[in-house]
């Protein structure tokens, strides 16, 4: 293990998702994680009560220093800013690593607050990523900023009758579906985890459609293992 990923996007104190389910991730498919932090949350299982977005300065400065040192081998983004000018700035960097980029939207978490009102803040996020992983609520949202998107989507969760699917998109053509049986399961960081493996996948020279596929049968080994403990209103994947 020798080969660095980064993710920039926010911190869930209690480990279930954000950058430390991310640098879990990385470290599973054998990378060492980096990590910028865009916002800072105060919550547990139950969900989201409190967040602060940190100083764009200082996540400008931590990504130029880490980069100064590190060539990453690809560039997970969570959270976004909520300074448009913070994420032009972070986009513009980026830009220049000549690596796969997976933005996971993350507007608002599954439970608590809502992270981002303005939706425009994160259109140059997408215009600097390879892959953008929206569930079906953030894809309602982000529909008009992703019209003219060059790049590939994944869009997770989409209801089937008894399934759920995720599928593979590119130029308003679904090029590939994976189908997963419904279930019950409340899981943490699942869109963390599926965001992360699928940008370890791309990093370690799989084709996006190799990678996709990957990604999702990770997923359904994510979810199957976890473990919820007394007092837990989610469980944590032991992945």
């Amino acid at each position: 293990m020798t080969d660095f990923l980064l993710t920039i996007a926010g911190f869930d104190p209690t480990g279930g998702a954000g950058i430390l389910r991310d640098i879990r991730t990385f470290n599973h498919f054998g990378f060492y994680g980096t990590a910028v932090i865009t916002v800072n949350t105060a919550q547990n299982t139950k969900g989201v009560k409190a967040f602060r977005f940190e100083d764009g300065a200082l996540i400008l400065k931590q990504l130029e220093l880490t980069l100064e040192e590190i060539a990453v081998k690809g560039v997970k983004l969570g959270i976004p800013h909520v300074e448009r000018k913070t994420n032009e700035k972070i986009a513009e960097i980026i830009s220049t690593l000549s690596v796969p980029v997976v933005f996971d939207p993350v507007l608002s978490p599954t439970f608590g607050k809502v992270f981002i009102e303005e939706k425009e803040v994160v259109d140059p996020l997408i215009s600097a990523s390879t892959v953008v992983t929206p569930n079906e609520n953030e894809y309602e949202i982000l529909k008009s900023l992703l019209e003219d998107f060059e790049g590939y989507i994944v869009l997770k969760g989409v209801k089937s009758g008894s399934y759920v699917e995720d599928q593979l998109i590119k130029n308003g053509e679904i090029l590939s579906r994976i189908r997963h049986e419904k279930d019950n399961l409340v899981v943490r960081g699942t869109g963390c985890a599926f965001s992360s493996a699928l940008l370890s996948f791309l990093a370690k020279g799989n084709s996006i459609s190799e990678a996709f596929e990957k990604a999702s049968k990770f997923l359904e080994l994510y979810r199957k293992n976890h473990f919820l403990k007394p007092g837990m209103f989610q469980g944590y994947s032991t992945v």
